[in-house]
């Protein structure tokens, strides 16, 4: 998958000048670009965008007056169409919290489907990477059926569904061997060099 680019910005960002406000401080005050083509229709003037896309370089920026800003934001019509459009972001938000709660919901129940069967084998403690590695061919066989059976998983959704089965890949890993770390299980973490530990009191020196 061919990664997206990111603007970047190239030397100095170029500054707005006063008395002119750019698209985006709009959009920060409740603007849309329905409003915008709407109430303020063509814009006065523009400025150095700043940001390239590769070797790129993207659209100026629109400038606005602030004066005609100011008095297009009086207008009662105009407070009447930004409550309109915030009530519409609003709505959009909430079915799109409500379609991605779902999706969670339906890969959450996708990987309670998997259940590793795991064989324990002498190895030694904290052999962490070699008791895992053995069933991982068989997490991603179960990570690939499971998106043939959802289907149109996103990558984002397929990291979110590998990362619950290698949840109860752990789980059931550290059921067969006591010292292997359970998933949140509080990490001890390792004393440094020169640092005691509570089962070096037996070689103190107590005179």
């Amino acid at each position: 998958m061919k990664r997206r680019k990111t603007p970047r910005p190239r030397g100095p960002a170029p500054v707005t000048p006063p008395g002119f406000l750019a698209t985006q401080d709009l959009k920060e005050r409740g603007w849309t670009a329905g409003l915008i083509a709407r109430f303020l229709g063509h814009h006065d003037d523009t400025r150095e965008n700043g940001l390239k896309m590769g070797r790129r370089r993207l659209p100026p920026v629109k400038l606005y007056r602030e004066e005609r800003v100011l008095e297009a934001e009086r207008d009662e019509a105009f407070l009447l169409g930004q409550a309109r459009a915030a009530d519409a972001r609003e709505r959009a938000e909430r079915v799109r919290e409500t379609r991605e709660a779902r999706r969670r919901a339906l890969l959450g129940a996708a990987a309670e489907s998997y259940t590793p069967s795991i064989h324990p084998g002498p190895l030694r403690k904290g052999a962490v990477r070699k008791a895992r590695e053995p069933y991982l061919p068989g997490l991603e066989a179960t990570l690939d059926n499971l998106k043939r059976e959802i289907g149109k998983v996103t990558p984002r959704e397929e990291a979110t569904l590998r990362a619950l089965l290698l949840e109860r890949l752990h789980t059931a890993l550290a059921a067969a061997y006591p010292w292997y770390p359970a998933p949140g299980a509080p990490v001890t973490p390792r004393p440094t060099v020169g640092e005691a530990r509570p089962s070096d009191w037996r070689e103190w020196d107590w005179d």
